[in-house]
């Protein structure tokens, strides 16, 4: 495994990009021997000599620290736009601790108010905002047939604000998904909320922020309005080099099968393309769902994480079906009348494979009825601690940092299944600073 990453590191270097070999060696050699050196207390299990990726990640999960390998000075200020719980801030935060880097997180932004300090109390953040990101911007986007570009240089609204935030080095943004869901029969690719995103390139000339990162759903690309091609063109317009892909966690190895869009900008020195840092990290198999969630089997605790979801009689019947069953599918007749003359959602009642990753983790794996959630071994659905372990997501993250005021079941589900993987931050972290840090 590691032979073949370093040779696909050297395969993507070609072209002189020298400060990509420097960033690139270091996350190769970070991944493939760092957890042997990590400081666990847990003993090391049989697979970690031949696994050591996955050892480096599962330290990484059970909230060990690894030993730094590198010793750097650098500091990298962050603001971070439709933050959620911080979800891709985990894998920006990962790579820089490979890289010896400090993140100093000055800004988040969401209008889910317990987002924003769960997000606070993970990642230091210095300043929270509730307001929406359309108000703290003042753009306009003119369209022309060569490309858009703002009509006037776009300005933050609060003074303080810019303040508070000049200097910064680069902007997070994952703008609302949900209108570019292919789950979305509603208002998909003509909601509202998708024009959102250009208010993350308008952001971030505004501040002269040098990098951009902008996550979603793979369907934004299907939007009627092509906010896609045209934060393209803005941020081209305005001094960037861009580059956009997509980046699967099961290709890096990871125990989901998520795919995630990205558009990565930064001035004076391109971005990586994302296919290289792809074949970077990329593996020929991803691990299994158990490889994440084994040892969270009957853990019992008095964490909310941990807590066991409560089921109707029906759906206590259906998984009780799978399991004297044997099948991981739930047959016909026993699914919901309008499901039994037959249905495209066959994961919906399903049962996780045991040596197979994880479907996508969404909002809804708390319940049989939205998707393949039902325990591999257990007959219940996933916990909050086990979906967060597959989302990428330590033991060590304070989902409940205010113990008298814990989060509800549903604002769990909400910031576990809309987070981005850490691995697919962890890529999109690659490409923007493998370029190298200080060229600006």
């Amino acid at each position: 495994m590691t032979e073949r990453l370093v040779m696909d590191t050297y395969s993507a270097l070609q072209g002189g990009r020298q400060t990509f070999e420097g960033v690139a060696g270091r996350v190769v050699h970070r991944l493939s021997l760092g957890a042997l050196r990590s400081t666990s207390s847990v003993a090391s299990p049989d697979w970690a000599n031949s696994d050591p990726k996955g050892a480096w990640w599962r330290a990484y999960l059970e909230g060990s620290v690894p030993v730094p390998g590198v010793v750097e000075s650098r500091v990298l200020r962050t603001v971070d736009l439709f933050c959620g719980p911080g979800g891709l801030a985990n894998g920006l935060k990962a790579l820089c601790s490979d890289l010896g880097v400090t993140v100093v997180s000055e800004l988040a932004v969401d209008q889910d108010p317990n987002a924003t300090v769960v997000y606070a109390a993970n990642h230091g953040t210095r300043r929270r905002s509730t307001d929406s990101v359309a108000r703290l911007v003042d753009f306009s986007v003119r369209k022309r047939p060569e490309g858009a570009d703002f009509t006037y240089p776009p300005d933050l609204t609060d003074r303080g604000l810019s303040q508070a935030i000049n200097g910064v080095d680069l902007v997070l943004a994952g703008p609302p998904c949900q209108g570019h869901s292919n789950l979305n029969n509603h208002t998909r690719r003509e909601d509202p909320r998708n024009s959102l995103y250009l208010t993350v390139p308008a952001f971030a000339v505004a501040i002269g922020a040098p990098m951009c990162i902008i996550e979603n759903v793979p369907a934004v690309l299907n939007d009627s309005t092509r906010v896609v091609e045209i934060a393209r063109s803005l941020f081209e317009r305005n001094g960037y080099h861009v580059e956009t892909g997509m980046l699967s966690a099961a290709h890096m190895g990871w125990p989901q099968t998520r795919r995630r869009h990205f558009l990565v900008a930064r001035r004076e020195v391109p971005p990586i393309p994302l296919d290289t840092v792809a074949r970077t990290l990329g593996e020929d198999s991803p691990r299994s769902v158990w490889w994440a969630i084994g040892d969270l089997e009957d853990i019992t605790s008095d964490s909310l994480l941990d807590a066991v979801t409560g089921l109707s009689a029906e759906n206590v019947s259906r998984i009780d079906w799978l399991f004297d069953n044997d099948e991981h599918d739930l047959a016909l007749p026993e699914r919901p009348v309008s499901h039994r003359g037959g249905t495209t959602y066959t994961a919906v009642y399903g049962r996780l494979q045991k040596d197979a990753p994880s479907q996508t983790i969404t909002t809804g794996f708390m319940s049989p009825g939205r998707g393949r959630y039902v325990h591999p071994t257990r007959r219940r659905v996933l916990t909050a601690h086990e979906a967060a372990r597959i989302q990428g997501f330590p033991d060590t993250y304070a989902f409940n940092p205010n113990p008298s005021q814990p989060p509800t079941r549903a604002l769990l589900a909400k910031w576990i299944g809309d987070a981005v993987p850490m691995p697919l931050g962890y890529g999109a972290a690659l490409s923007a600073l493998g370029g190298g840090l200080g060229q600006e």
